[in-house]
């Protein structure tokens, strides 16, 4: 069996709470007036409050599956609507458990992690103060972006309440049918054309050129980097049931698939992240067959990228680059910029405008999502670093740096640590290696942003936490 049958509350509880949600939702319903818009949300609610109170371990398993489809509808505010219920199932689910004196699972990250989301809310308090570069205008914008990182805190919290209900490797296989409709969105999106896709499906991203608007994927994930991102991610993990299970063909032919789809999302960043992140998945025991393995598919991935127009151009970026090219000073890049196409020129522009921005509040910054507002570009800053100096000043760079680095020790320690068993510690290196991917990618994309993505990094960092030697059906078919 994949999940335990328990119950989570009390059954009398339990039916309390359910009958207290139907008639609180028949009550708003007649209130609103018959209005379908405002009962069917209301009937969601219920029904997900009914699931959760009898299926706690069920429930939480489908919000963590279903999260990534929701992107597709973010004009209809469906992810905002969707981070605010687990919030409120979250805060209710503990209250509940604190009253009917159940156990609420916490760590020392888990408070970690708490106070540094209460720290980022002093961003919050001091802009309506005139304490930040921006006004009190700016408050709305600012109270989300806090709350999407409180959205954050709960999701870590709710799977912490998983623990000893449902063997970590469950929960981990189970994720992978997060991967599902994603993937048959960018098939579609891949074989047919746009105008015979649904409008929220068509959507192909931000684009640089015609060619890029054309030919980009990006599932169900709303923009192809993110996209990307999620595919490493899951990448990462297939690698690493490959590699830990007897079994091991279906996981590297999935792995095949992802990348398959990795390159069809024509993110240059998705490529520097792989190779970055095969690098770091096979250096703790490195074989001559990993090492071919490993070069055989950055290899065919560089191959399938270049074998378009549009690959070739974006992989010339790395010639053109001032780094790599002696002729060429950021200065006179930015100059090209008005006459190439090359984005990274318009992200060193970018970069340079908000780093003198910067200057003029150094310590504490301007405030969430920012960067949009301090140049003419009106984009974000396609550089999670630099977004952190700017949003928080050097104080919040520091705090951005020591929640980061706080994440590498504990999955390193989780690694080193003899308590651990074999397929927790090669997650916890599999996880440590997406992270190193990932500040990689900060360097040129807005990383951060990818709110599905840490939905489920943050789950997987739960997850790795738990008790691995308790046995099971499936824990059996790994090799310790």
């Amino acid at each position: 069996m994949l999940f335990q049958r328990r119950s989570s509350l009390p059954p009398a509880l339990t039916w309390v709470i359910c009958i207290v949600g139907i008639l609180l939702s028949a009550i708003i319903g007649w209130l609103s007036g018959g209005n379908a818009v405002l009962i069917a949300p209301l009937l969601i609610v219920g029904m997900t409050l009914l699931c959760f109170s009898l299926k706690f371990e069920q429930t939480v398993m489908v919000l963590l599956i279903l999260r990534s489809a929701v992107d597709i509808f973010s004009a209809q505010q469906i992810p905002a609507i969707f981070a605010v219920s687990i919030d409120l199932l979250t805060l209710a689910y503990v209250a509940v458990s604190i009253l009917t004196g159940q156990r609420v699972y916490t760590s020392r990250f888990l408070w970690l992690f708490a106070g540094w989301v209460a720290f980022q809310g002093l961003w919050v308090i001091l802009l309506p103060l005139g304490g930040l570069g921006l006004g009190a205008s700016h408050f709305s914008i600012s109270l989300r972006e806090w709350v999407r990182l409180f959205s954050w805190l709960m999701v870590y919290l709710l799977i912490m309440q998983l623990k000893d209900r449902l063997h970590p490797a469950q929960i981990v296989t189970a994720l992978f049918c997060s991967t599902v409709l994603p993937l048959l969105a960018a098939a579609l999106q891949m074989v047919l054309p746009a105008s015979a896709l649904p409008a929220f499906l068509a959507h192909r991203g931000n684009a640089f050129t015609d060619l890029e608007n054309a030919s980009r994927i990006n599932g169900t994930l709303g923009h192809p980097n993110a996209f990307v991102t999620f595919l490493i991610l899951f990448l990462a993990l297939s690698y690493w049931q490959a590699t830990s299970r007897k079994q091991q063909w279906p996981w590297y032919a999935l792995m095949g698939v992802l990348t398959f789809f990795i390159v069809g999302t024509k993110a240059l960043v998705g490529l520097v992240m792989l190779v970055v992140l095969i690098v770091m998945l096979i250096a703790p025991k490195l074989t001559l067959s990993k090492l071919l393995g490993s070069t055989v598919l950055i290899g065919l991935a560089l191959i399938a990228f270049g074998s378009t127009e549009f690959g070739r151009e974006r992989l010339s970026l790395f010639v053109d680059m001032p780094f790599f090219n002696a002729d060429l000073d950021v200065s006179r890049a930015i100059l090209l910029r008005q006459t190439s196409i090359n984005s990274f020129y318009w992200r060193l522009e970018q970069w340079t405008f908000l780093l003198k921005a910067w200057q003029q509040h150094p310590w504490l910054g301007y405030g969430f999502d920012s960067p949009r507002y301090l140049t003419h570009f009106g984009s974000a800053a396609h550089n999670d670093y630099i977004r952190s100096l700017v949003e928080g000043g050097i104080v919040g760079f520091i705090a951005f740096i020591t929640f980061i680095g706080a994440h590498a020790v504990r999955l390193f320690r989780i690694f080193v640590s003899q308590l651990s068993t074999v397929p927790q510690r090669n997650l916890a290196w599999t996880l440590l290696s997406v992270l190193i991917a990932m500040t990689v990618g900060m360097l040129t994309e807005n990383i951060w942003s990818h709110t599905a993505l840490f939905f489920y990094w943050l789950s997987l960092t739960a997850v790795v936490s738990f008790d691995w030697r308790s046995k099971s059906e499936l824990h059996e078919s790994f090799v310790e």
